[in-house]
């Protein structure tokens, strides 16, 4: 896949766990949401830093 689409296609999964994550920290939703997305969100920059280098 291209790189462009690839970051096209993840913008907005990334915005909206953005806005989910605010909304943890606020507590209005379960703060282990926040939890979980903090651990997605680190796993996605070593894939896309390895994703990266490969290409």
């Amino acid at each position: 896949m291209e790189k462009k689409t690839l970051y096209r296609l993840l913008l907005p999964l990334v915005l909206l766990l953005t806005i989910v994550y605010t909304l943890g920290i606020m507590g209005v939703v379960s703060f282990e949401w926040s939890y979980y997305i903090t651990i997605f969100m680190i796993f996605l920059f070593f894939a896309l830093k390895l994703f990266n280098r490969a290409s």
